[in-house]
Parts: structure tokens; C-alpha cells; sequence
């Protein structure tokens, strides 16, 4: 399954590569052609078949894997427009021949119909029924994206989105703590968390007009007033700032994350009960299923990109 799952993450890849500007988006070919073949190799595999290396690719799969060669084989659908695929991909690999814009429109078509078409006759489920989730290494993350999706499938969306926010936090949580870094933060924290549960401006000018001695007076209430909200303005800017900064220096579209924010529920937790979150959302909260699948999505992007990030940081020498 874990094959698979980086084979649709390799076409989802291709699929995003295709909706870039030109000359960005001529690399999508090469992306669906690595996920095709990467799908025909893993079906040999599963077959038990040996193919030889030395024919043609086309005739090297849909051929070699044909119940007529070889007994325990398939019949492959979508062989002409991979054929095409291979063509448009070496002729811009190897002599430079650059896809145009409706060639890219037409590879994309013909991956999405063979992976559609042959991942039922090859491995008796359906494409997009390929758990992504089985590629992400954090553990708890990904307990957290399959209990997401049992949620959903059993119609309870709002503790499935519930869910997805929950992993959110706790993969950006254990990203920018360290514990073997100074305060135990890492160079992604930006300074210690501010606490999105915040004393309110009335409640910082009721706080400084208050004496601090019987024999002394407080702030006058028109400057303890005016304190109060520069104060809570600042911080809530900070916040928002280093909010972002986290987020930017990570890599994390902060497009996408406004969305997945927007789309998720606010998450809290009762005081000495981490491990039951509650959560909050607007009268009329209605996801569908292309905006939880969105959300799933966004998770498992950043999980991916937080674990590159981490396999390439080189720990100092002292350590």
C-alpha cells in the first residue's frame, strides 16, 4: 500500500506541476511518466512477473504483462495514450522538445484515465481510494489522518475536520520545540508561543487601574484604556506575525493554510484532558467532501515537507 500511496502522491504531484505557467508546467510530463511507470513496475512486482528490460516500454508492460505472455497477467487499459505520454516525455527529455499547452492537457488525461482503469484490475481498489496517509512517517499524524478519515466515511465530518486541525497543531508544536536547544525551542519557533487564549482589553484596563498599595492609585482610566488596547493590539500582531514567520520559513503555503484554517474547526482542550479536544465552529458549519479532502491533503503536504525539512538539518558537531 505504502508503493501506491506515493504513486498517487507522485501523480497529484504531476497533477500540480501541470497548472503552473509555462515552462514550469512542462515538468509535469516527466512527473507522470515516473508515476506510470513506478505504477507498472509495482504491478510486475504484485504479479510476480519478469519483464525484459531490453524491449520497449510500452511493449516491455502492457505486452509482457498480458494474460497471452504471461498466464497470471492482466490486460493493461490506456495503452495508446501512454504511448503518447512516453513520446512527449522523450522528446522533451532527450531533444528538448518542448510540450505545449494542450499536449499537457491531453498526458494528464490519458495518467488520470490508466491509473483510473488499471488500479481496480491490478490491485482491486479504486485509485482514488489509495490512503495517502501511508507515506507520511509521523506516527501520530498519520493515527490521526486515518482516524480522520473513519470519521468522515461514518458522517461525522465535524469531529473528522476536528481531527485534521488537531494534527495540524501537533505537527507544528513538535517542529518548533527542541529539546536539546536553548529554552527547548527550535530555530522555527520565533520565540516562545503566544497563548491564543488572551486576557481582553477590558481586562488589561481593569487590571492597570487598579492600585497596586492601598496608599497608591492606579492608572487614570482614560491612559489605563488607552494602554490596554496598544497592548493587545501589539500582541495580537506578534502573534499573527510570528505565526507566519513560522509558517514561511517552513515552506507552508500560507495560502492554503489560511484555507485549511478557515475550513477547520477551533480547537481547545479542558484543563487536565489533553487527549479529549472540543471544538468550535460558526451556526451553519457544512464542509463537503472536497473541502475535507482539501484539509486531509494540506496535512499530509506538511508532513511531507517537515520531514524533508528534518532529514536534511545537520545537527551541530557537539551534539
Amino acid at each position: 500500500m505504502k508503493n501506491l500511496a506515493f504513486i498517487r502522491l507522485l501523480h497529484r504531484q504531476g497533477i500540480e506541476q501541470s497548472l503552473l505557467p509555462e515552462p514550469l508546467s512542462f515538468t509535469s510530463v516527466l512527473t507522470f511518466h515516473d508515476a506510470v511507470e513506478l505504477f507498472l513496475i509495482v504491478t510486475a512486482e504484485h504479479l510476480g512477473a519478469v519483464v525484459k528490460d531490453r524491449d520497449g516500454f510500452i511493449k516491455r508492460f502492457f505486452e509482457g504483462l498480458h494474460p497471452s505472455n504471461f498466464p497470471d497477467g492482466v490486460e493493461l487499459q490506456g495503452q495508446y495514450g501512454i504511448k503518447r505520454l512516453t513520446e512527449l516525455r522523450n522528446g522533451f527529455k532527450h531533444t528538448a522538445g518542448f510540450p505545449g499547452p494542450k499536449a499537457i492537457v491531453d498526458v494528464k488525461a490519458d495518467t488520470a484515465h490508466f491509473f483510473e482503469e488499471n488500479t481496480p484490475r491490478v490491485f482491486g481498489l479504486a485509485f482514488d481510494d489509495i490512503d495517502l496517509a501511508e507515506v507520511v512517517q509521523h506516527g501520530q499524524t498519520r493515527t490521526h489522518l486515518k482516524r480522520a478519515a473513519q470519521l468522515d466515511s461514518e458522517g461525522n465530518r465535524l469531529e473528522a475536520m476536528g481531527t485534521l486541525a488537531v494534527a495540524f497543531e501537533q505537527l507544528m508544536t513538535d517542529q518548533v520545540n527542541d529539546a536539546d536547544a536553548p529554552r527547548g525551542l527550535s530555530v522555527y519557533s520565533f520565540g516562545e508561543r503566544l497563548s491564543r487564549h488572551s486576557l481582553r482589553a477590558n481586562q488589561v484596563q481593569s487590571i492597570l487601574h487598579q492600585p497596586d498599595h492601598a496608599s497608591r492609585r492606579g492608572a487614570p482610566a482614560r491612559a489605563a484604556e488607552t494602554l490596554a488596547k496598544e497592548y493587545t493590539h501589539t500582541r495580537d500582531v506578534t502573534r499573527a506575525l510570528q505565526e507566519g514567520m513560522r509558517l514561511m520559513s517552513l515552506g507552508v503555503d500560507f495560502h492554503q493554510y489560511q484555507r485549511f484554517t478557515q475550513l477547520t474547526p477551533g480547537v481547545s482542550f479542558t484543563y487536565g484532558n489533553p487527549d479529549t479536544p472540543s471544538f468550535a465552529v460558526e451556526p451553519g458549519y457544512a464542509p463537503n467532501q472536497e473541502e475535507f479532502e482539501f484539509c486531509r491533503q494540506f496535512v499530509i503536504t506538511v508532513a511531507l515537507r517537515l520531514t524533508e525539512i528534518n532529514a536534511r538539518a545537520v545537527p551541530p558537531s557537539w551534539r
